[in-house]
């Protein structure tokens, strides 16, 4: 096998070792990115577990833990990747979406004792013979019968990447499918990237149209916005009323879901952005339709959620209904790996949180969105150097590169994505770190690239140096830079950084003697054409030039020194050629390899020249997409390192949402 997985670093023991049902203070509960949450008509609260490969149930104040549903398996009852819920509008059903098995797995039950218990599982996926990736999930009883919708999020038919939305009766035979939403003036609104789902209590169906900010160009540029639209049960528009369009009177970065919350005698949409971190409500009552103002903290520099996913509406027993100004709601928060009760106030943007479920990834060896990795060689070995994101933090192995792990503070870094290291003697070296933090106020003069001296030759030690790149546009500014990469200058150190939100790639300086880190040139700018780009997540230096993940423009390009070349576009699949957001790319050996992230795919590539310009010549590729820790899937892989080795390339995989760090081993083909 040319991809081989051979360790995996991180916590993989999620054992509830205690009988249930428990109360929660008597049990260590660590969830890993949950998703999906639901209240039943009893009050107790379901809880998609999602990178656990398990759904638990807890109680209405979210207080015992009362049971465990399914364990990581394909037989029906467990789970790859369980998403999202939904609960049949009559009987005691609960719909899943199975992410990882493509499938929706329906789940009758019954109570006992007060403990809910699956009697009987159902397995629901089209017949027609594709592949099935249902996201969201809603369900709505219809004259005719319930029906149940599922966004299939990456369906395609060859290059056309529109997802679409399927529609089963209740006994799972597929009734119909639809990709656009219709309006009544004979335009569309395509489907891309469909996730979230619900409908409201007229059964028009409510769409977060994720993708709809990368894939959908309405002209020279992408949306860059998503959108949540409204639809009735086959894909006609069905407009709000102030607005007269089927779209939320308002613009997304990234909305994982949305939710219909019932008000007194109107409804309210709650639409979880992953972009900032937001909750955005919107008042349906006719004649309004508008945002009321719960998206952002009154400290405007911390997120109000960590990545919320999933919004549902909250029933808290002992507690005093909220007035028409609150709505009460639970809150999955899949960065924080929390379950919240949540009273949003939509006129004081504020929030009082009720109680939570899920304890915090902080202990040595866990890890919390682990983004970038690093190598330091060492005397007889190298150390991994592996950044701990959100808890802002470097964990760094043993001398041999497999562990144990120990942990080192990375001072005034809030959020670190990448990092590159520069050797300087065995065991010692520089760190430069890129700070991936968003900043709201304009005055905001915080440096987001920071240079640390990293000792390795004993007990690991770390000292901050110096930092640069304050918030900006200029030369010496970045906005949110993501990848980083460093070229050997013998008295210095040249360092290349992705500034993402500027399009563009910038060079840096450091000089160890005095100690700072200086702008030099910057390249791109937004756009399409060959040296212009649309957030860039990575940069990587191979022999033949200088590699850029063009993320959103589905690409890579090439840079020679001289001229800028473009290899790739967007499309589904294992060729090498087709890529949907090249999330990291590393070079190592005349070999480049890039993770293709909706493919869930590490592509191989060897170094070539055709015509005097560098080309990419594909060799390899691996999708492994799923939530087995074991057998080194991928969710949410983030960074690549690569490094060439006497029997291959060695490449070091974080994935950030099943925190788990993978090494793989690639053999080149004979």
């Amino acid at each position: 096998m040319p991809f081989r997985c051979e360790t995996t670093l991180g916590d993989r023991s999620h054992d509830i070792e205690t009988s249930l049902p428990a109360p929660l203070s008597d049990v260590t509960l660590t969830f890993t990115t949950p998703v999906g949450v639901l209240q039943d008509p009893r009050g107790n609260v379901w809880i998609a577990d999602t990178g656990n490969s398990r759904v638990l149930v807890v109680d209405a104040d979210l207080e015992q833990l009362l049971t465990v549903v399914g364990e990581q398996g394909s037989a029906p009852g467990s789970f790859e990747l369980p998403f999202r819920f939904a609960h049949h509008p009559i009987e005691s059903v609960v719909y899943v979406t199975d992410l990882g098995n493509g499938r929706i797995q329906r789940l009758t039950y019954e109570y006992a004792d007060g403990v809910p218990a699956v009697t009987a599982v159902d397995v629901i996926r089209p017949d027609d013979g594709s592949s099935f990736h249902p996201n969201g999930v809603a369900v709505h009883e219809y004259d005719d019968g319930p029906r149940v919708f599922a966004a299939d999020e990456f369906y395609h038919e060859g290059a056309d990447l529109r997802g679409r939305i399927t529609v089963f009766d209740d006994d799972g035979r597929l009734r119909g499918t639809f990709r656009s939403i219709t309006t009544d003036h004979r335009g569309v609104i395509p489907l891309y990237w469909p996730q979230g789902l619900d409908v409201d209590a007229d059964g028009h169906l409510l769409v977060a149209n994720t993708g709809a900010g990368v894939l959908h160009h309405d002209g020279e540029f992408p949306a860059y916005f998503a959108t949540v639209a409204r639809c009735d049960r086959t894909g006609q528009a069905v407009p709000f009323d102030s607005t007269g369009t089927a779209t939320l009177p308002n613009t997304f970065a990234t909305p994982r879901g949305v939710s219909v919350l019932d008000a007194d005698d109107d409804e309210r949409i709650a639409v979880p952005d992953v972009g900032g971190g937001f909750v955005r409500l919107f008042d349906t009552e006719p004649g309004h339709t508008s945002e009321v103002p719960s998206s952002i903290a009154p400290n405007i520099d911390r997120r109000r959620f960590g990545s919320p996913m999933q919004v549902a509406a909250y029933e808290a027993p002992d507690r005093p209904a909220p007035d028409d100004r609150t709505a009460r709601v639970l809150v999955s928060e899949a960065l924080s790996h929390t379950v919240s009760a949540v009273d949003l106030a939509t006129i004081s943007e504020s929030k009082e949180r009720l109680a939570s479920v899920g304890t915090e990834r902080t202990e040595q060896g866990q890890f919390d969105f682990p983004g970038g990795v690093a190598t330091l060689p060492t005397t007889g070995g190298e150390r991994l150097l592996l950044l701990d994101s959100d808890n802002a933090r470097l964990q760094v192995t043993d001398a041999d590169g497999v562990g144990p792990l120990s942990t080192l503070p990375l001072s005034g870094c809030r959020f670190p994505i990448s990092a590159a290291c520069w050797p300087v003697e065995p065991g010692r070296g520089y760190l430069f770190v890129a700070d991936y933090s968003i900043s709201y106020d304009a005055d905001n003069d915080d440096p987001q690239l920071r240079v640390y001296e990293l000792d390795c030759r004993g007990e690991p030690r770390i000292d901050h140096v110096t930092a640069a790149g304050t918030w900006g546009i200029w030369g010496n500014n970045c906005k949110l830079p993501w990848g980083v990469a460093v070229e050997d200058g013998g008295d210095h150190a040249r360092l290349l950084v992705t500034d993402s939100f500027n399009g563009r790639l910038t060079w840096w300086t450091f000089d160890p003697v005095t100690g700072e880190l200086s702008y030099d040139d910057d390249a791109g700018g937004f756009g399409h054409d060959p040296g212009e780009f649309w957030n860039p997540s990575d940069v990587a230096v191979g022999e033949r030039a200088t590699y850029v993940a063009d993320r959103n423009n589905n690409r890579l390009q090439c840079f020679d020194g001289e001229s800028w070349h473009v290899h790739g576009r967007g499309g589904y699949g294992a060729d090498g050629d087709r890529l949907l957001l090249p999330q990291s790319v590393a070079a190592a050996g005349g070999y480049v390899f890039v993770l293709d992230l909706v493919n869930r795919a590490i592509k191989a590539y060897a170094e070539r020249t055709v015509d005097g310009a560098p080309a990419l010549e594909s060799l390899d590729a691996m999708a492994a997409f799923g939530g087995d820790r074991a057998a080194g899937d991928l969710w949410m892989p983030y960074a690549l390192s690569a490094t060439a080795r006497e029997d291959g390339v060695e490449l070091i995989v974080p994935d950030a949402v099943l925190n788990v760090v993978y090494r793989y081993r690639w053999t080149p083909p004979s």
